[in-house]
């Protein structure tokens, strides 16, 4: 294992001037062979393209970020305050969390009451910091370690261009993640939270909602006083990717130590972290919850604090993203029962019962997917629940007694099993890795390397204690694909057959390549150790700064491992022309016809004629994200799409309210609130439709609202 300490031969200034002098010239020779690159490495015209936006996009971000930042500080000062043996570093990561965490439960909690709203959360903060500024805790600050360095430089190579994308982006940069806005809207307009009503969105089935992440959203916006949810959630996009890149750092830390966390956080360029992570949806962002709640868990040391708090956001994330949080759940449970296998009883007691604890919090997000409503206040009795299990368990948690000889066995083992059942898969042509490795091959050679290092540091009993946990988080890839096979053709129906595909792409895309900046950091970090540290810096940026691997087909390559230029050009040329060209408008969506539909609707919800049982009926011939107007993002009224070309095959809308021409008749039955009429409507339905009256009729929209709905009367 990395030992972390003092060094023999550090650099001096003059070399650590080459060092930086040379990624410079690395720099420029890149982007020199980018010269062709389709997206141009453009931050003038990036700046020039988006400054119109800057003044509402950068207030906004002020705002949001002012309230993050005073929650996180509030919220880890609260827990250093509770246990004062907690490093303030990871205090702050916990605060930064913590306000996610406290979303999901204070949203559950007052949420259906109609309590969560700007008054109620700045009362809380504000009685928070009034209890922390009269008994503050005691703080004590150390200089950054080389880790956290290259975790602060990997944010700010990645801020050279994600700030303008997010600056020129108020809606989330991804073709299929509107949903999450249109959740945290509904929210933030109709100033109530219901668990099982909240599907704005209508285009996609329950199954894919994020209850957690969608009130964190929703609250980020009542917090900062943010009228339009989305806008919002676009500015957290820096930071939030600062907090990946830093929990990813504390994973790597507490696997193989800090340098190899620093390492492993500037690896994850090479993955799609950060081409996903921009769009603000739920299987990237739950890492955060997942990297932080796995490093807490294992953490050596075993603080019962952070152990807690572990437990905690990984139920939460599971709330976040079923798959996601629910594999690390499963990473977390296999690393407990490798330490009952090693005679670790009080360990594996504490995580089993706070595991058991993570899952009551979890729960909601079952029936909320599953569509089986409960009476309020059943899910927040079921989290309040689970947080008592979880300080249960977290009281029975003892130091080990003794470093055990055995738990090193035991990885070596998983490490040499996970070996021989990847070359097994490989004889047969039908691994997962078969299709990563030639789309991630330096950062594949690197974790192989990795793995059979600490394999070795793991034999001779230097290795990591938590070896194991990493071979079981890669372990789950291989025996997925068994089950994928035993499952596929017993799955028949188009729920069930998109959530199991759903499954597998996202360890292949997401899981997987995460995962292996891990073992790739170690193995740099080993080599890292044993040169003079500005010459392994130069090395370092070298490797990530230079494109080595160029896509043949360059135009959308999220999948492949990628350089650090080649994100900044990514980013740049999207905050330059804006994600949603072929919309209404590039960066909004909708055109100004669009967006006056939107002033329309708003006005019938002031008026009390759009209440939160309101659907509207939406006739249009797509819903694509780029062809279906963004109603339910801007409004958070539910939206029941009429698509003319309706394909119930379509395994991305399995189980949704999206319906064809030949439910339009049951549909027009029900006598709906409203109908707008995006495409032309079908013969017979009259305009106005019968018993209805126009309300809206401009470019391609028109909107009608049932004649019997008087002023102030509900939909």
């Amino acid at each position: 294992m990395e030992r972390d300490g003092p060094r023999a031969g550090e650099a001096s200034t003059w070399q650590w001037v080459a060092a930086w002098a040379g990624s410079a010239i690395v720099t420029a020779l890149a982007l020199h062979r980018l010269r062709d690159f389709p997206y141009h490495l453009d931050w003038l015209g990036a700046w020039r393209a988006i400054w119109p936006l800057v003044p509402l996009t950068a207030w906004t971000a002020t705002r949001v970020w002012f309230f993050w930042a005073l929650s996180a500080v509030v919220i880890g000062g609260l827990l250093l305050r509770v246990d004062s043996t907690i490093e303030v570093g990871d205090a702050i990561l916990a605060g930064a969390a913590g306000l996610w965490i406290v979303a999901y439960v204070a949203g559950n909690v007052l949420g259906p009451l109609g309590l969560w709203r700007t008054m109620t959360i700045w009362i809380a903060l504000a009685a928070a910091a009034y209890v922390l500024i009269r008994d503050p805790p005691s703080l004590r600050f150390s200089a950054p370690s080389i880790g956290q360095k290259y975790a602060l430089l990997a944010w700010a190579l990645l801020a050279t261009s994600m700030l303008p994308l997010q600056l020129g982006s108020p809606v989330p940069p991804f073709m299929d993640v509107l949903n999450h806005p249109a959740a945290a809207q509904r929210i933030v307009t109709f100033q109530r939270y219901l668990p099982f009503d909240n599907d704005a969105y209508g285009a996609y089935g329950t199954h894919v909602q994020a209850p957690a992440l969608e009130l964190f959203y929703a609250t980020l916006a009542l917090g900062s006083v943010t009228r339009l949810a989305a806008l919002a959630e676009t500015a957290a996009m820096l930071p939030m990717a600062g907090l990946i890149i830093f929990a990813t750092y504390r994973l790597g830390r507490t696997l193989f130590g800090d340098t190899a966390g620093g390492i492993a956080a500037l690896l994850l360029f090479f993955t799609n972290v950060f081409r996903r992570e921009q769009g603000m949806r739920a299987t990237a962002v739950v890492f955060v919850l997942a990297f932080l709640g796995l490093s807490f868990v294992l953490e050596e040391k075993r603080n019962r604090s952070l152990f807690a708090a572990g437990a905690t956001m990984l139920g939460t994330a599971v709330a976040s993203h079923a798959i996601g949080g629910a594999l690390a759940m499963l990473v977390a449970a296999g690393a407990a029962l490798l330490w009952l296998a090693s005679g670790d009883g009080a360990g594996f007691d504490a995580a089993l019962v706070s595991l058991v604890g993570a899952a009551f919090i979890a729960m909601p997000e079952l029936l909320i997917a599953e569509q089986r409503p409960v009476p309020y206040p059943i899910l927040p009795l079921l989290i309040l629940a689970g947080f008592g299990l979880i300080v249960a368990g977290a009281s029975r948690l003892r130091p080990r007694a003794s470093k055990s000889k055995l738990l090193d066995w035991l990885g070596v083992g998983l490490v040499a099993g996970a070996f021989v059942f990847v070359l097994y898969r490989h004889e047969i042509n039908d691994s997962m890795l078969d299709s990563i490795a030639p789309l991630m091959p330096l950062l594949g050679a690197l974790a192989a390397g990795g793995m059979i290092a600490a394999a070795i540091e793991a034999w001779i009993g230097q290795g990591s204690l938590n070896l194991g946990a990493l071979a079981i988080a890669l372990l789950i890839s291989l025996a997925a694909e068994f089950a994928n096979k035993w499952l596929e053709p017993l799955v028949t129906t188009p729920v069930g057959r998109y959530m199991l595909a759903d499954f597998m792409s996202k360890l292949g895309d997401y899981w997987v390549p995460y995962f292996l900046v891990f073992p790739a950091g170690y193995l740099l970090a080993l080599i890292h150790g044993r040169m003079p540290r500005a010459l392994a810096f130069f090395a370092l940026m070298t490797m990530l700064i230079y494109p080595w691997h160029r896509s043949a087909g360059p135009q959308d390559y999220d999948s492949d491992e990628h350089s650090i230029t080649e994100q900044w050009g990514f980013n740049l040329a999207r905050a330059e022309y804006g994600y949603w060209s072929g919309t209404g408008d590039a960066r909004w969506t909708m055109n100004p016809d669009g967006m006056a539909l939107v002033g329309v609707l708003e006005r019938e919800v002031r008026v009390g004629r759009i209440t939160p049982a309101t659907h509207i009926l939406h006739l249009t011939d797509s819903t694509t994200a780029w062809e279906l107007a963004q109603i339910a993002v801007f409004t958070g009224i539910d939206d029941d799409p009429i698509d003319y070309h309706y394909d119930p095959n379509n395994l991305f809308q399995a189980a949704s309210r999206v319906r064809g021409l030949a439910d339009l008749p049951a549909a027009l039955a029900r006598r709906p609130p409203y109908i707008l009429e995006q495409a032309p409507p079908p013969r017979g339905l009259g305009d106005p439709p019968a018993g209805y009256i126009e309300i809206f009729n401009r470019g391609e929209y028109r909107l009608y609202r049932r004649a019997d709905i008087g002023e102030g009367r509900s939909g």
